[in-house]
């Protein structure tokens, strides 16, 4: 690999990055000149999970915001500030590759600004779909539009192929499963398996937290959990968004009084171990989804689709919001435990592949 091959990541939330940290350190590790182009997304969270990014990188940040950006006034204004700024980022002129993540606004910011600068968009985990424009929204729009103009795309497994038909299969770089296994691999090599009777719950996504019918149904499923003392003890690491509609729709103090612990956001691989060591989770989150399943943990989506139907199992379900059906599982799980037995890395494998199509 030769050392003047040079490629940039446009960095927006903490769980692309998490996603993405892998291929960035093989990249580098294979001779590549890395510059990582922060949209300040989540400002405060990237900028813990850089600190502990050992490869060697440029940086460049297109905001000057020192926080996240978590209200949806705020995120309107701070994506049109980027998409009409005239501030000339000075990028290197042999740079001539730019890769984007997922199906977030930063991800779209990521497009825009690598064709922009007339660079080559490599679009990773294109391939997922739930075939409805408003579930989720705006990602499953964004990811549709971002695949259509990139360069090359990543799926996480041939099933995927079909809602990318379109494109150049040569321009496919297909892997074996998501670039989260190698994140929760080196993590549970570290991870002290500790398990205890606790429910950790994590819910951001807008659909849910800005949907004030959807929020009192979930505040009062972890009061009727908590109540019956299944758990010892309910957890749930709350957004900033997520505390702020909480606040607005005054349910802080009804979960205080139901002894629902509330809990600020916590580095990841400290959040993976209460994850792994907890008997049952909720969330919303295709990330943290993917990992309660690639572990085996116990897990209820508080969602009524998912792109990503590979993660649900028996130990995985997907709720359709329907309280019983949730508490009847949590009445029924036992404690789980994690098992990885593949040596195969989709972020090394990725990176393989795409080495052969540049």
């Amino acid at each position: 690999m030769q050392q003047e091959k040079k490629i940039a990541y446009v960095l927006g939330t903490k769980a692309q990055f998490i996603k993405s940290k892998f291929i960035l350190s093989n990249l580098v590790k294979n001779g590549f000149e890395l510059t990582i182009i922060d949209t300040g997304q989540h400002k405060e969270l990237t900028s813990r999970e850089l600190e502990s990014f050992a490869s060697n990188y440029k940086y460049i940040k297109l905001t000057k915001n020192t926080k996240n950006i978590s209200k949806i006034t705020s995120m309107i204004l701070w994506f049109i500030k980027i998409v009409i700024s005239k501030h000339k980022v000075d990028l290197d002129p042999d740079l001539k590759y730019c890769l984007v993540h997922g199906d977030t606004i930063s991800t779209l910011l990521g497009l825009i600004y690598s064709k922009r600068n007339n660079l080559n968009t490599i679009h990773i985990e294109s391939g997922y779909r739930s075939n409805n424009w408003l579930k989720p929204f705006p990602e499953e729009i964004v990811r549709n539009i971002v695949t259509k103009y990139s360069n090359i795309v990543s799926i996480d497994g041939e099933e995927y192929l079909d809602n990318i038909k379109n494109i150049d299969r040569k321009k496919i770089i297909v892997l074996q499963r998501n670039t989260i296994y190698d994140v929760v691999k080196e993590n549970l090599n570290e991870i002290k398996i500790d398990k205890k009777n606790v429910l950790t719950v994590t819910i951001h996504r807008t659909e849910n937290i800005y949907n004030k019918k959807k929020l009192k149904e979930l505040v009062s499923l972890l009061i009727d959990v908590a109540s019956t003392n299944k758990f010892h003890k309910v957890q749930w690491f709350c957004h900033d968004i997520t505390i702020r509609a909480l606040k607005k729709n005054k349910l802080l103090n009804k979960l205080k009084e139901s002894e629902v612990e509330l809990k600020e956001l916590v580095p990841h691989k400290q959040f993976l171990s209460e994850m792994i060591n907890s008997k049952a989770v909720i969330t919303d989150g295709g990330s943290i989804a993917e990992e309660c399943s690639i572990v085996n943990q116990n897990t209820v989506i508080w969602r009524d689709v998912v792109e990503n139907i590979n993660y649900l199992n028996k130990n995985v379900i997907l709720s359709n919001y329907d309280k019983l059906k949730i508490i009847k599982y949590l009445k029924t799980v036992n404690f789980s435990y994690p098992k990885i037995e593949t040596t195969y890395s989709p972020s090394r494998d990725f990176v393989n592949q795409l080495i052969k199509l540049i």
